[in-house]
């Protein structure tokens, strides 16, 4: 099932925007996960809904710079003070 995820730095407060991760409840289609934009530094949401396995470059939608994907708790670094000590918050089904 997918949560809203939000990222959250203990070290200098960034927060990222809530953000959709895992399979819908409603549509198992539906897919989506965290990724890191090394342009904007921030933490965003990428639509995995219909990528074909093909498919393995993700765009951010604020810069167009490729985004890259937060696979392992390892790589829960802040973006922008690079502290390794974020929290997440995760809530409500979607």
């Amino acid at each position: 099932m997918g949560e809203y995820t939000t990222f959250l730095c203990r070290e200098c407060g960034y927060s990222a925007e809530r953000i959709r991760w895992g399979v819908s409840v409603s549509d198992p289609r539906q897919r989506f996960m965290p990724a890191y934009c090394v342009e904007c530094d921030a933490i965003a949401e990428v639509d995995l809904t219909g990528a074909d396995l093909m498919i393995d470059e993700f765009t951010c939608i604020t810069c167009g710079s490729e985004l890259f994907f937060l696979e392992k708790a390892a790589s829960y670094t802040c973006p922008k003070c690079k502290a390794k000590d974020m929290k997440l918050i995760q809530g409500e089904y979607w």
